[in-house]
C-alpha cells in the first residue's frame, strides 16, 4: 500500500463557498473538494441560492482541486433542481480535476461546456 495519500483521511482540503449576487444571476464558487463529504454542503448552499428567485445559478469551480462521482452528483442534482424551478444552472469555469471528470462521464456537453 504506501501510498498514504489515496487513503481516505479527515486530513482533506475542505470546500470552500462564496455566493455573490447580480441582478438575476447567483454565483457558487467553489474551492478545495468536492466529494461525498461536502455534496449536501453544495446542495443546501443551491438550494439557498434558488430560494431567491434568480435567473441563473452559475457554479464558478475553477478553483476545485478534487471532483468525485459523489460531486458530480450533487451538480447533476442542483442542475435538476434548478431546471424543476425555471433556472438556468450554469457551471463554469471549471478546474482541470473536474474538467478531467466530465470527459471521462461524458457530461461534459450535459453542462454545454465547450471542450479547451
Amino acid at each position: 500500500m504506501g501510498n498514504a495519500g489515496s487513503e481516505m483521511t479527515d486530513n482533506q482540503e475542505p470546500m470552500t463557498v462564496t455566493t455573490s449576487r447580480t441582478d438575476d444571476t447567483v454565483v457558487v464558487a467553489l474551492a478545495g473538494e468536492l466529494d461525498l463529504h461536502s455534496s449536501e454542503l453544495l446542495a443546501a448552499i443551491v438550494d439557498d441560492a434558488l430560494s431567491g428567485a434568480p435567473r441563473v445559478v452559475e457554479i464558478d469551480a475553477g478553483d476545485l482541486s478534487f471532483a468525485d462521482s459523489a460531486g458530480l452528483r450533487a451538480l447533476l442534482s442542483a442542475r435538476e433542481t434548478a431546471e424543476q424551478q425555471g433556472v438556468v444552472l450554469r457551471l463554469g469555469p471549471i478546474s482541470p480535476a473536474l474538467g478531467r471528470l466530465l470527459d471521462m462521464t461524458g457530461l461534459r456537453e450535459v453542462f454545454e461546456i465547450p471542450t479547451a
